[in-house]
This record gives C-alpha cells, structure tokens and sequence, in this order.
C-alpha cells in the first residue's frame, strides 16, 4: 500500500513540473511562429501547452515542439528523475577549433558564476531570471558536446594509428626482416 502512496506522489510530482514547464514554455515562446512551424494551429498548441484544457501533448508533439524551439526544457523536466539531460547543440556554420571551444566554455562558465554570485545575495529568485540561466547552461552543455565530439573525431580513424605506430617504430621496436 505504501508504495502505491509513494509512486502516486512521485507521479503527482512529476506531473506538476510537467505542467509547469508547459506554462513557461508557452510564456517564454512566440506561439505563433513556433505554431506555424510545426504547422498546426496556434490556439490548439496553446490548449496543449495548457494544463487547464482537455488537449493533450503526445510525446512526437513534443518531440516537435522542442525541435522547432530549440528548447528542450520540458524534456528535461520529464527526463531529470532519470538522470539525463538533452542538450541542443547549437546551430553554427562555422567550425570552432579545439581550443576556441575551451576558451567559450570559459566564458560561458564565467557568466554561470556571476549568476550564481547574484542569485546566492537575492532573497527570491524570478522566474525570468532562472529560465536565462538556464538558457547560458544549456548553451555551455552544447558547448561542451561539441568539444566532445572534436576530441572524439581528432582520436578515431587511421590518423592517431599511424601516430601510434610512427612512435613505436621511432622509439626502438624491433622490425620483423631489420633486426
């Protein structure tokens, strides 16, 4: 019976976040153009969004929404219990070395601890000022998954085995027939 109780709360809770992140979904978001692009009707997406209406948001709405946004708050909300985060990488046509990535990452690690500053002196924290934090931490997690994925394409492929075995020949290994 107990857990029934517990999973009934941890649902409610969940729930209620969801329900919350819609709203400023709907409040942070020019509904109009975010409607237009999934093509679908502005007042159904609001109703949607909305916690008070009989719409419902299936999960390829969402999937949508967010795509279209590119925020992925709401699935956040439903997807923190688990432990994981969806990032979007932003969108640049121009490719970022190694090291212009780290120095970003600084300064958007910089901005994040002036908010933080700000935020431990404030008695109440808005909502607006949360969401644009969020907005710089997302910004420094695609970031940080773009320089992943430099590091991890500089270290796949032929290129670092021919480095390898250019270091091992260079430092000594006997050779097969030159020994």
């Amino acid at each position: 019976m107990d857990e029934n109780n517990a999973m009934y709360s941890l649902r409610e809770l969940k729930q209620n976040a969801f329900d919350e992140a819609c709203c400023a979904f709907a409040t942070n978001h020019n509904m109009s153009e975010v409607a237009r692009k999934m093509e679908m009707g502005e007042a159904m997406l609001r109703n949607k969004l909305n916690p008070a209406q009989p719409h419902k948001l299936y999960a390829i709405e969402l999937a949508w929404l967010c795509y279209h946004s590119g925020d992925y708050s709401i699935h956040n909300v439903l997807y923190k219990d688990l432990g994981t985060v969806t990032v979007a990488l932003p969108e640049s046509s121009e490719e970022k070395n190694f090291i212009e990535r780290t120095l970003m990452n600084s300064a958007l690690g910089g901005e994040l601890s002036g908010d933080a500053m700000q935020m431990c002196s404030a008695e109440r924290l808005p909502r607006s000022v949360k969401n644009k934090t969020l907005a710089k931490a997302h910004a420094a997690l695609g970031n940080l998954v773009l320089m992943i994925s430099d590091l991890e394409n500089r270290t796949t492929g032929v290129t670092p085995m021919l480095s390898m075995g250019m270091d091992f020949v260079v430092n000594g290994a006997p050779m097969p027939g030159l020994a």
